[in-house]
């Protein structure tokens, strides 16, 4: 939900004329068409995951993988409602591009071949570091990025995702160079982990994909975020945001569930990181099969029966979010877009060869469109942040609307918008039936069957636009 002020088609008398932002769409307009922003971020590209069931198995994902997974987007945007616009998010790990050239090298065509280091130790999951402890693993002569392209080309994964139209596809978003754990990591590691996995971006030209972003990251298994060593990394190399847990209470924001939450020093140890909300799913991340993580849902979530059990599971529980109109993204990873080796699944009577992402979308879908007729947009990283921060910002500006009434007539002729002051850091949505005499300049937009949307910029005295034609009281 973008937070609309909004007229109702029809006014009675004794509704109120001095409206809240917050309840203007379900008090006055209960049939506006909202728009959905839904994101499915996919973690750990260019990795080799190991398999929780058959144990000892490990998947990555192919090229053949992913380009059904260009078609199959195409089908969906088929599907959705007037005004859709979906797509996948991935989030890359260089390493994993030198890991798979090196095997296949010959001499020293990767120089001193992927960084390696031991494996880490464990720490508690709200761990809060220390400043200044913690061991580098890194080597110490590891300063700036030294890798060359033929390199990174021996891996055919890399030369997929360089296929312009292959890249252009998707969204893309930096996961860390190896995937190294933050919540101990020293401010040596983390700042390597940033700044080769953006150098490497840049040499392989995912950064210079049409749906890139520079300005966010997914910390990798979402560590870090009480370290403050690592997220002054973050921000000295250019990060601002990155993707939380919602599954972790103080990864959330307490005042407003629709919120960010913004780090502090207290609680995180270096103030103003961006932690965006996302939601865990039943379709685990070191699973490339359906049989897979039934058994992991059953064993670990007290889950009860088979894989169509764990997607109603799953249509209930996110169906339910996005009709509370919830914009956090979805986490997913490279395993679970297994297609080559997957079987059909049955969806609505219709059974087709899907991988657990597709059918995962495909049941959440499928139940959306029958439900409602709001268009789904997909959002990259950075869009999404920004979308989140800016919905708090509106939400502190004490928006309202005022009726504008010709009594004589018995009409509404138009409406005027006031904020605390006056004043707002965002612009404001207006959504008005039918058209206005001026929209003075500022931007609009209709999407899909959406109503006319003007977003409003408050710079000091009230706004009011004057309705086209009169609601008759």
């Amino acid at each position: 939900m973008r937070g609309f002020i909004g007229l109702p088609e029809a006014y009675t008398p004794g509704t109120v004329a001095l409206i809240s932002i917050h309840k203007v769409c379900l008090i006055l307009e209960p049939n506006f068409i909202l728009v959905n922003k839904w994101v499915w971020i996919v973690d750990d590209m260019f990795l080799e995951s190991d398999i929780y069931s058959p144990n000892g198995t490990t998947f990555q994902i192919t090229p053949a993988d992913l380009a059904q997974h260009v078609t199959w987007m195409g089908t969906v945007n088929a599907k959705l409602n007037a005004g859709s616009n979906y797509f996948v998010e991935v989030g890359h790990n260089g390493n994993g591009n030198i890991e798979d050239s090196d095997d296949i090298a010959t001499g020293k065509q990767c120089g001193s071949g992927p960084i390696e280091y031991a494996d880490q130790i464990d720490t508690p999951l709200e761990f809060q570091k220390p400043l200044g402890t913690g061991t580098n693993l890194w080597p110490a002569n590891a300063l700036l990025y030294p890798y060359t392209t033929a390199c990174t080309n021996l891996d055919a994964l890399k030369v997929w995702w360089a296929t312009t139209t292959n890249r252009d596809a998707f969204a893309h978003v930096s996961h860390t160079f190896t995937h190294e754990d933050e919540d101990n990591a020293t401010y040596y590691d983390v700042t390597r982990e940033i700044s080769w996995n953006s150098a490497w971006l840049k040499q392989v030209g995912i950064a210079a994909a049409s749906k890139f972003s520079p300005k966010g990251i997914i910390p990798p298994a979402i560590t870090g975020l009480h370290n403050g060593d690592a997220l002054r990394a973050w921000k000295d190399n250019g990060i601002v945001n990155v993707v939380g847990d919602n599954t972790r209470p103080p990864l959330l924001n307490t005042q407003n569930e629709h919120w960010p939450l913004i780090t502090t020093v207290a609680a995180n140890g270096y103030a103003g990181i961006q932690i965006t909300p996302r939601w865990a799913t039943n379709i685990y991340y070191n699973c490339n099969l359906p049989d897979c993580t039934v058994l992991e849902w059953i064993n670990t979530s007290a889950g009860k029966g088979d894989w169509y059990a764990l997607l109603a599971v799953e249509k209930n529980t996110n169906t339910r979010h996005l009709l509370g109109l919830h914009h956090d993204p979805y986490m997913f990873h490279q395993a679970n877009l297994n297609y080559q080796t997957a079987s059909e699944t049955t969806i609505n009577g219709v059974s087709t060869k899907y991988s657990m992402l597709q059918a995962w979308v495909e049941t959440i879908v499928q139940e959306m469109i029958r439900l409602v007729n709001w268009p789904i947009i997909s959002m990259k990283h950075d869009d999404i942040a920004t979308a989140f921060a800016n919905r708090m910002a509106r939400d502190g500006c004490g928006a309202s609307l005022t009726f504008n009434v010709d009594p004589t007539a018995q009409t509404i002729t138009g409406v005027t918008l006031t904020t605390t002051g006056n004043t707002c850091p965002t612009t404001l949505p207006v959504t008005v039936p039918g058209t206005v005499t001026s929209t003075q300049g500022f931007v609009t937009e209709q999407v899909g069957s959406d109503p006319l949307t003007i977003w409003v910029p408050m710079s000091g005295s009230p706004v009011t636009f004057t309705l086209s034609k009169p609601i008759p009281l």
